[in-house]
């Protein structure tokens, strides 16, 4: 069974295609979610459904901002109980981690964490969905952003902004769609998707933020819904995934990154049955399959994602991964979406 996604995410999606002169209902039954999800209090509903749902009412209203329009009707409440620990953090940057830390309990399918190259005094935050294909998210991806950037100016004033926005997928919408959703420099085409914040707005102290009830939320959260404590595996993983477009993605690094030992980080994962090694390498696969989904990135610039030099080391990867050419695995794909009608 694939991943959940807290129902609010459907908040206002009815009134927007209603707009696009559409019926809601439709898209809904077509993809299996319950009409009436997003009145049910805690309700949850398949996080892959809902991706491709954004995707083809996007291509079938003709409305390729069609994430940006729909994130007017969300904001930090969409985040359920996040919300809470957000609104009372002592600052943006602080209500930003707490975000990334919980962001799970509103889909395990979504990662929001702290860049890895991110080392100077402005910040950045990767966001990442780890299910579905990359043309499929790219209006899940644009909503997501839209929705930050007003939670942003709930915590740190109606001015506050990010200091630029990047996705991995071309530009969909027009300029000005952009500007209005966002209202702060974009990016694409990128090797990440997420946003970056100027030092100052990440020092902006969140006005009315009570000590007492952000502890109270976070200790409801950790005792609800805390899991279990991540194996080391998965946790290198996670570093393996951020590190790979920067080309330091090592055994080095990430022990570095983890405060251990080579030696010792090998020897824990040797304990859970894998290596670093083998973790990287399926990492590497795992995104390669999401990036080759994209037709608008080009085989150097997966290989460049892939943590690769030389788009060499990702044709004998691909044979070796998939028994195919990195073009006949594209061309695979888009045979597969002219047979189901996509």
């Amino acid at each position: 069974m694939g991943s959940l996604i807290r129902a609010t995410a459907l908040w206002g999606y009815r009134e927007l295609v209603h707009q696009l002169g559409g019926d809601a209902n439709q898209f809904l039954s077509r993809f299996g979610i319950p009409r009436d999800a997003d009145a049910q209090e805690g309700a949850f509903i398949s996080f892959d459904a809902y991706v491709h749902m954004l995707a083809a009412s996007a291509d079938e209203l003709s409305c390729p901002d069609f994430g940006l329009r729909l994130s007017k009707w969300r904001g930090l409440d969409v985040l359920g109980p996040i919300a809470v620990v957000a609104r009372n953090a002592r600052t943006v940057l602080d209500a930003a981690d707490a975000i990334a830390r919980y962001l799970y309990v509103h889909s395990p399918a979504l990662r929001l964490a702290r860049a890895p190259w991110s080392t100077g005094p402005d910040v950045a935050f990767a966001f990442e969905a780890t299910e579905c294909q990359l043309p499929e998210l790219a209006q899940g991806y644009e909503v997501g952003m839209a929705v930050a950037v007003r939670i942003i100016q709930t915590l740190g004033g109606p001015g506050a902004v990010p200091a630029s926005v990047s996705f991995l997928h071309a530009q969909m919408g027009a300029d000005a769609a952009y500007q209005e959703a966002l209202g702060c420099p974009v990016r694409f085409g990128q090797t990440w998707c997420g946003f970056e914040l100027s030092a100052e707005l990440a020092a902006t102290t969140i006005e009315g933020a009570d000590t007492a009830t952000r502890r109270i939320a976070r200790k409801y959260l950790d005792a609800r819904y805390l899991p279990p404590a991540a194996r080391l595996s998965q946790r290198v993983a996670d570093l393996a995934g951020n590190l790979l477009p920067t080309g330091q993605c090592s055994v080095e690094v990430i022990a570095s990154e983890l405060a251990m030992h080579p030696r010792t980080l090998q020897r824990r994962l040797a304990e859970e049955g894998t290596s670093c090694q083998q973790v990287i390498e399926a990492e590497r696969r795992a995104h390669a399959g999401r990036y080759l989904a994209e037709p608008d990135l080009t085989l150097g610039h997966v290989a460049g994602l892939l943590g690769y030099s030389e788009q060499s080391a990702l044709n004998r990867s691909c044979r070796r991964w998939f028994g195919m050419t990195p073009r006949q695995y594209r061309a695979g794909l888009g045979s597969q979406r002219l047979r189901s009608g996509a």
